[in-house]
This record gives C-alpha cells, structure tokens and sequence, in this order.
C-alpha cells in the first residue's frame, strides 16, 4: 500500500508524494500518469472520484495534514459523507441479503455462480456511486495564490 501525503495537480500533470507502507524511506514526489489521464479526461471531480476508488480499495492511505489529502477524509466523515457511505452499505446488504445461501458460501469458496457475477456488476455499481457523490461533495483544491507586492519607494 503506497502512504500519500500530498496530491498536487500542475501544468503538467498530477503528481503525488508517497512512499511505501513496508519501506522506512523518505515520502517522495512522483508524476502520476495513471492520475494525470484521469484528470485530463474529467477533471477535479473524476480525479478525487479515482482517489476515493483507491482509498476504498486500499491502494493508497492518506497521511499527514496537507490540505490536499485532509479533503478526502472530511468529505468521507462529514455528515453529508456519512449518509453516503451508509446508503452504499445498505444497498450492499440488501443485495448480499438477496443471495441464496449456497452464493453465500460460494463467495468464500472462490466458485464464482451467475448470482455472484451479478452481485459483485451491482457491487460494483453502488461503490461508483459512492465514489461519485463523495467527489461531489469534496471540498475545492485550493490554490496557491501569489501576491505580488510593489514596494513604493
């Protein structure tokens, strides 16, 4: 799992500052191309739609204070992110409730039936929701602003 503690986006790209969860090393900064497309195709909001994806599946962790990874976990536990993460949850029970109880076995068994393929399509369907309305609600990237002061001499 890759530890991130800052997501910049530039003229050029998006570049994150990591480093590896079982390496001691230094947090380092690197061009994300995989990221960069995604911003390039849709955007703030496909980027941070991405990296609550990656979040969710235990890619990366958010650590540290920067603002540009806090978004991410005030967006999540906010109040508006809690009603998120619960709909996605019932929505999940409600479809693993609706699995036989041999399906129910079989997802432990690695024995992949048509009732688990269309659980893990609905599965799926409902975790891009989540994602999407987390982005929705995640607060703006702010940018670095540079004041220009004339000195009157």
């Amino acid at each position: 799992m890759e530890l991130v503690n800052r997501i910049t986006v530039k003229k050029d790209g998006v570049y994150v500052s990591s480093r590896d969860s079982e390496e001691p090393e230094a947090y380092r900064s690197h061009y994300s191309e995989m990221l960069t497309r995604v911003y390039e195709d849709g955007g703030q909001r496909a980027l941070d739609q991405k990296i609550f994806e990656m979040i969710n599946e235990m890619d990366i962790e958010m650590r540290g204070n920067h603002a540009s990874v806090r978004r991410y976990e005030e967006a999540a536990e906010s109040p508006e992110g809690m009603e998120i993460r619960d709909a996605y949850r019932v929505n999940w029970e409600a479809c693993f409730n609706r699995l036989s109880e041999e399906d129910k076995r079989n997802r432990w068994t690695g024995r992949l039936t048509p009732g688990l393929k269309e659980f893990y399509a609905k599965n799926k369907e409902y975790e891009q929701i989540m994602y999407r309305q987390l982005a929705e609600i995640c607060s703006p990237v702010q940018k670095k602003v540079k004041e220009i002061k004339q000195i009157n001499r």
